[in-house]
């Protein structure tokens, strides 16, 4: 009996062979066949600081109120610009999970914050974006779903990081993909994007550190025109800036173009945009001849005939 069942398994076996040799199989199709190495568009070619513009206030800055089912922290906000920002929340917890509410001037997040490790506990959790209209002390108030101040739960502070003010238009169907100042990310001091319609740009570009910062999707990889709008006045003409592509440098020397609104546009080298999905564009100052590097209302990509 041992002897047949042994038999049984060799000729089993020697089919299972036959039917993948044949292309045969019984076995279940591989879910991850088809998945080809997914690519990145290549980084920068320098190194950019995205610290730039952020700023944190800490726990030890405010005033915490414990209470038995809710505490409070309350905080005077400095800011020293107006923009977007993405709020982020700095905290060790035990908890699963805990209620938080912030209020920022008349702008409330909420969210929950969950239970932290040794890698998370040093990145902010975001609980949304917040608009600061103009520079000046702001109250910020957060509630929290118990105490917050025990080594179960413990607030570190809150961060703000610089946040675009719209989201970027896709590509269009004709392959065009249009960079606003808007949708810029501003890693920046001082410059901001300017919400006045006849301005609607990057403007008060007077440190050569600032920098802005576009991620786009591409649905259509291919070479591409790079057209900069761009405006300059008052004998601030002379800096030299550069608009990096991924891993492409374009430059170019800022000119006068009559004021700061009056806009010029330039056509730079073309530049490759290999990667469908995410890719980036940064534009940082080189130099800063006066007191002002420029105002910028938009970047054009649009497809090389």
């Amino acid at each position: 009996m041992k002897f047949f069942s042994c038999l049984l398994a060799f000729f089993s076996c020697s089919l299972t062979l036959a039917e993948e040799k044949a292309g045969k199989s019984n076995l279940p199709p591989d879910p991850f066949s088809e998945l080809g190495e997914i690519v990145s568009a290549p980084d920068y070619p320098v190194e950019v600081d995205r610290t730039r513009g952020s700023f944190v206030i800490d726990a030890e800055e405010g005033k915490y109120q414990p209470g038995s089912h809710f505490a409070n922290w309350f905080w005077t906000m400095k800011a020293e610009r107006w923009g977007n920002y993405f709020v982020g929340l700095l905290y060790e917890s035990a908890r699963p999970k805990l209620g938080i509410q912030v209020k920022i001037g008349e702008e409330v997040l909420k969210s929950y914050a969950s239970r932290t490790s040794k890698r998370s506990m040093h990145e902010p959790m975001i609980l949304g974006t917040a608009y600061i209209p103009k520079p000046g002390d702001y109250p910020v108030m957060m509630l929290t779903g118990d105490q917050s101040n025990v080594p179960a739960f413990q607030v570190k502070g809150l961060k703000f990081i610089p946040a675009p003010e719209n989201e970027i238009l896709g590509q269009s169907i004709d392959g065009e993909i249009v960079l606003e100042a808007k949708t810029a990310t501003t890693y920046s001091e001082m410059m901001r994007y300017e919400p006045k319609p006849e301005k609607n740009c990057l403007g008060f570009w007077i440190y050569q550190e600032d920098w802005a910062e576009w991620i786009f999707d591409v649905s259509t990889a291919g070479e591409f025109d790079v057209t900069v709008t761009y405006g300059c006045g008052n004998g601030n003409e002379g800096s030299e800036v550069a608009i990096f592509v991924n891993d492409q440098t374009r430059k170019f020397t800022v000119e006068d173009t009559g004021g700061f609104q009056s806009w010029k546009e330039i056509t730079l080298e073309k530049v490759k945009l290999d990667v469908e999905g995410k890719n980036k564009i940064a534009i940082i100052p080189q130099s800063k001849a006066k007191k002002a590097v420029m105002d910028i209302q938009k970047i054009v990509l649009t497809p090389a005939s």
